[in-house]
Formats: structure tokens, C-alpha cells, sequence
């Protein structure tokens, strides 16, 4: 058996040469790779420093360019087994539901840095529908994912509507995704239907041979798409992620791989179109030249991932060495006077590795404004994980409000019980509650139970029930109180320092919450909680297992990177 056949993609019988051969064992190889490679992100994909990324999007993206791969792997072998019917259907439909999905993956880098600016400044909860106007429910949130088309949801809801038409340029001008691509959609239909290339009852152009076939105006609409995704909308994201500057090298990766895909268009028209090709294209078909960009494209969305979700765990391996040194130091009585839960460095055969103690993030949180609102502005801007912060920020106001009014204020009735319900509702609510938290914060199953098992109740009451105003009587949640006592000038952070709310020993405490406030006050008639029996378990620990598992996790990893980047920005200055 020769390894090329003379003919190469004659479209004459099947190409079983060596060369042929060869597509298909590497077509059956990288698909088992990807596949197993696959197969460990999606058992790793609720892990916390990737899940922002929608790991069964990006999957789902992987999967579907692989078809499109497979395809034109086995076009040489295939030969005028592979009609020009279905490579026109494949080019014209099937690819662009590969790219619109990764197109979408590829947005989760831009629309995770806007929702991390928006944690303090928006209500950061989603309504649930009510059984009194399921209807207008639905009807007035259509409206607002319309008139939020920038949104996360929004821009997901058009890419699904695209990719079964045709997708084109969702990015650019996303509030016509759906008209545009519609209209592409039967016009590639409708060019399907007259040419005659393609179907014998056609009105226009001539039957022809299987590679004149694959020539002609007929191809336009791929073109186009190609072209709107290749040199308009790859550069204009690469524009809008200018600025971003993770830690993860999320910019990077979507960065490489909008760059691979760029030569294959320019050169699948050379091949179709160019003579000059024609010695290449006997063995190297004209889709083919896809085939870089998309593997890359692959690779690189899979291993990226990977590699982080190695780097973290080999963080936390690294700190459990750290806290097993310490623990062995302690029984054996020689812990010095300074080490802190940890001091010690762990060795690699490459580097010295420092852990920074959690007794350094314990004085940022409570005693460092300024390095606090730097640590939010990394969390936010760097590791994407800045809902972490304002949890821990708001279980500690949830914990302090509740030592004024039940501790110093020495108030003990059911409408401060309420109302406190009420307010760590509002955290469930936010951060905490996957159907209802845009951002919601990572912490153990058990956790996750026991505080559904408290609060879901309500928490579906009140988010069915959701006010077009909010509430403003909340004195927990920053997002509705009207105004704030802790705010000093107009550039602080918005995310104050937890030191502005200790408890000042040294004056009067009730200025915060009033007395009159809570002894007197009836409930609002319209409040979805009026005679909601609070739970005898709810108390000011609810969120102390969530807490500490939080803390933890930003101490593990983030404020070490946070640490790392402040010594390095230190050195080069």
C-alpha cells in the first residue's frame, strides 16, 4: 500500500493509503486524549478556581469543534464519499454553532471582570417566579434580560438563539443577533434550494463536478461569517480585554487562541479559489487549514483549565505540609514566639515557597483599611473572587449587628428576631443560594444543607415577592442601606475596612441601631415575611461554619497571590 495515492482528493472512490490511514489513527488518538482530558474537567468542574469559567459551556464548545475536527480528518480517507451537499451544510451551519459556543466561552473572561465590578454597586440577586403572577413574572423579565443584553445571561440566551440559525457577529451589535443570523440562515437555505450544484430541482448555476462544486458564490454566507468572526469580532474582544490582568492567564489563553484562529479563513479561500493550491490540496484539503487554530483552540481551553485547578490543589497540598510542620513543632514544644499558625517555609526542589499566616489576613481584614481595599480591588480585578470578600464582610455585620441589638441594647422581641432573619436572609440571598445568587460563594455541601435548611423557605417568599424598590430599613446589607455611617470620603473603597465597624468600647454604641427603632416598629404589610415563624436554630452562628471555610479558602490561595504580587510590585519599584 503506497503511502500517497497519485490521485490524492480525486474524488474518485476511498484514499486508504498510508496518508489516509494515518488521519484516521490520529483522529481516533486525539479524540481519546481530548476525551479522557475532558472527562477530568468535568470531574473537576465545581472546583472553586474554576467554576467561574462554566466549565459544561466550555466542554460543550470543546465537544462540538471536535465533530467539525473528526469531519475534516476523515474527508481525505472519505473521498467522493463525502459529497459536496454535506461539506456545504457542515461549513455553513454546523461549524457555526461550534464557534458561536466557544465564542460564548470566550466572553466568560470579559463578562466575569464586569460582575465583579458590579458586587457592591447592583442587587445582586435574582427574583423567582410567584404563583399569584407567574405571567407578568415572566413577562417583565424578559424585558429586563432585553434591556440587559450586555448581562451574562443575556449574552448566553442570544449565542443559543444564534447557533441554531447561523452566528455572525453577536459580539459587535449582540442586541440583533437573532434577526441577523435568521435572515442568514434562509438566505443560506434559499441558496441551497436554486443552485443547481446542489439539487436538481435548483433554477440557477449548472451541475458540475465535485471541485468545481465547492466553488462559487454559493459559499458566500460561510465566507462571511468566517470573516465577521476571524477580523471583526475576534480583535474587538481582544480590545475589550485589553486591560484585564488575572493571575490565571485567562487573557492570555482567549488571547492565543482568537490569534490561531485568524490564518485559516484567508487560507481555506487561497485553497478553494487559488490554483496555486491545487499540488497541496491533493493531500491537504481546503478545510484543513482549520485545523491548527481549532486544536489550539481546544487545547488550550482544557489544559488552561487543568493547570489551574493543578496549581491550586498544589497550594493547598503545599499548606498542609505547612500546617503538619507546625503541628509537629507544637507537640514537641519548640514553636518559636513568633511563629503564627504559620511561619515556616516549605522547600521545593526549585524554590523556597512562604506561606504568609493567617494571622496577616486576620489584621488586613480588621485593622489595615488601605491593604483591605487592596485586597478587594485584586480580588476583584486579579482572582475574580471578590464575592468571597463580601461575604466575609457581611457575616461580620450580620454578627456585630446582632451583639448591639441583643447584647448591648439588651432587646429581645420578635421584631428584632425578624429582622435579623430578614437581613441574613438578604446574605442567602446574594452570595450564597445558587438559584438566586449571580455570584454565589463556594463552601461544603453539609454548609450548603444546613442553610438551605434554614432560610429556603423564606428566602423563596421573599425573592417570589421581590419589591420593584428595596427595602430600606436593611442596617446589614450595604447594597439598600440609604446611607452609610462607616463612609468617610468619596474615594474610599466601597467595601469598608471591618475596622470601621468594631465596636468603639469607648462611645455610645446605640447610635447605629436605636432602641425606638426596634421596640416600636411594626412590620411593613407588604413584607412577604409578616408572621413568618423565625426558626428556634437561627442565631448569630448561622454563618460561622460558611465563614471560617471562606476564610480559610481566601487565606489558602488568594491572599498568598495577593501577598506575592504586592512583594513583587514592591521589588521592581
Amino acid at each position: 500500500m503506497p503511502f500517497l495515492n497519485p490521485g490524492g482528493h480525486d474524488y474518485i472512490g476511498a484514499n486508504l493509503d498510508g496518508w489516509g490511514v494515518l488521519q484516521l489513527v490520529f483522529a481516533a488518538i486525539y479524540t481519546l486524549v481530548l476525551l479522557v482530558l475532558c472527562g477530568i474537567l468535568w470531574s473537576q468542574r465545581n472546583h472553586p478556581i474554576i467554576r467561574m469559567r462554566k466549565i459544561p459551556m466550555a466542554i460543550a464548545a470543546v465537544l462540538v469543534l471536535h465533530v467539525y475536527v473528526i469531519i475534516v480528518l476523515i474527508v481525505y480517507p472519505l473521498n467522493e464519499y463525502f459529497s459536496c451537499n454535506a461539506e456545504f451544510w457542515v461549513m455553513s451551519i454546523y461549524l457555526p454553532i461550534g464557534i458561536g459556543l466557544f465564542q460564548a466561552q470566550n466572553q466568560q473572561l470579559l463578562l466575569i471582570s464586569r460582575g465583579q465590578q458590579t458586587l457592591l454597586t447592583k442587587d445582586v440577586y435574582k427574583p423567582l417566579p410567584s404563583g399569584k403572577n407567574r405571567r407578568q413574572y415572566y413577562w417583565n423579565k424578559f424585558v429586563i434580560w432585553c434591556k440587559s443584553s450586555k448581562e451574562q445571561d443575556a449574552f448566553e440566551g442570544f449565542i443559543a438563539a444564534g447557533m441554531l440559525v447561523q452566528v455572525s457577529n453577536n459580539i459587535v451589535r449582540p442586541h440583533r443577533t437573532f434577526a441577523d443570523n435568521y435572515n442568514q440562515f434562509l438566505g443560506t437555505l434559499l441558496i441551497y434550494m436554486i443552485s443547481r450544484k446542489f439539487n436538481a430541482y435548483g433554477v440557477v448555476a449548472q451541475p458540475t463536478t465535485p471541485a468545481l462544486c465547492r466553488r462559487g458564490w454559493e459559499w458566500a454566507p460561510s465566507i462571511i461569517w468566517q470573516a465577521t468572526w476571524n477580523f471583526i469580532a475576534g480583535p474587538y474582544l481582544l480590545w475589550k480585554i485589553r486591560m484585564i490582568r488575572d493571575i490565571y492567564n485567562w487573557r492570555l489563553q482567549t488571547t492565543v487562541a482568537i490569534l490561531a484562529s485568524i490564518p485559516g479563513t484567508p487560507l481555506w479561500l487561497a485553497a478553494v479559489y487559488s490554483d496555486s493550491l491545487n499540488g497541496v490540496s491533493k493531500y491537504w484539503n481546503a478545510a484543513m487549514w482549520f485545523l491548527p487554530g481549532l486544536i489550539t483552540m481546544q487545547m488550550l481551553t482544557v489544559l488552561s483549565a487543568l493547570f489551574q485547578v493543578w496549581r491550586s490543589k498544589k497550594h493547598a497540598k503545599q499548606v498542609d505540609g505547612a500546617l503538619e510542620q507546625f503541628d509537629i513543632k507544637k507537640r514537641t514544644g519548640t514553636v518559636g514566639p513568633n511563629d503564627s499558625i504559620i511561619t515556616t517555609s516549605t522547600r521545593t526542589k526549585t524554590s523556597s515557597y512562604s506561606r504568609v499566616p493567617m494571622k496577616a489576613m486576620e489584621e488586613c481584614l480588621t485593622n489595615n483599611g488601605l491593604e483591605y481595599n487592596a485586597f478587594y480591588h485584586f480580588c476583584t480585578t486579579k482572582t475574580f473572587n471578590g464575592e468571597n470578600l463580601v461575604f466575609l464582610d457581611k457575616a461580620i455585620k450580620f454578627k456585630l449587628e446582632w451583639r448591639r441589638i441583643f447584647n448591648l441594647l439588651n432587646v429581645s422581641n420578635d421584631t428584632a428576631r425578624l429582622r435579623m432573619y430578614r437581613d441574613a436572609i438578604d446574605i442567602y440571598l446574594t452570595l450564597i443560594w445558587d438559584k438566586t445568587a449571580k455570584y454565589p460563594i463556594n463552601i461544603p455541601s453539609q454548609v450548603s444543607r444546613d442553610l438551605h435548611t434554614l432560610f429556603q423557605d423564606a428566602a423563596t417568599l421573599i425573592a417570589a415577592n421581590r419589591p420593584s424598590k428595596p427595602r430600606s430599613g436593611s442596617h446589614v446589607s450595604p447594597w439598600e442601606e440609604p446611607a452609610d455611617p462607616f463612609a468617610t470620603t468619596a474615594g474610599d473603597h466601597p467595601l469598608r475596612p471591618m475596622l470601621r465597624r468594631s465596636l468603639d468600647k469607648s462611645s455610645n454604641s446605640t447610635e447605629y441601631i436605636s432602641e425606638l427603632d426596634l421596640g416600636q416598629t411594626s412590620l411593613d404589610p407588604s413584607d412577604a415575611l409578616n408572621n413568618f415563624p423565625v426558626p428556634a436554630t437561627f442565631d448569630d452562628t448561622c454563618f460561622d461554619a460558611a465563614f471560617a471555610s471562606i476564610k480559610h479558602m481566601m487565606w489558602e490561595q488568594p491572599y498568598q497571590d495577593f501577598m506575592k504580587s504586592k512583594r513583587n510590585s514592591g521589588s521592581s519599584a
